[in-house]
């Protein structure tokens, strides 16, 4: 899947090992591991809704999104971009990462 960034910053961060390793030292593993998989990934549909990514659609603040655990309380928040049906996630395969946040 192609993953876009919210800024610069961040896209800085999650591409940098060192700077992932600084910025989330208790989860800098687990993130490492859902953003491998959200690269490898052909589309949304191919990151399961079991632990432990358990991709699961969002409202609120984050409607039209989804998050992605990396620990029991933290997720990675994503946004659709480009062209896709909303009703199927097969057609996601371009995603913006919004940010990384407890959002309970």
């Amino acid at each position: 899947m192609k993953i876009h960034y919210s800024s610069p910053k961040l896209e800085k961060i999650l591409t940098d090992i060192r700077l992932l390793k600084k910025f989330y030292s208790n989860d800098y593993i687990k993130i490492g591991n859902r953003l491998s998989e959200l690269r490898v990934a052909n589309n949304l549909k191919d990151i399961p809704e079991v632990p432990p990514p358990r991709r699961h659609k969002l409202n609120g603040k984050y409607i039209n999104c989804w998050g992605i655990d990396y620990s029991k309380n933290d997720r990675i928040v994503i946004q659709a971009i480009g062209k896709y049906d909303i009703k199927d996630l097969k057609s996601i395969t371009e995603i913006l990462i919004i940010e990384l946040v407890d959002y309970h």
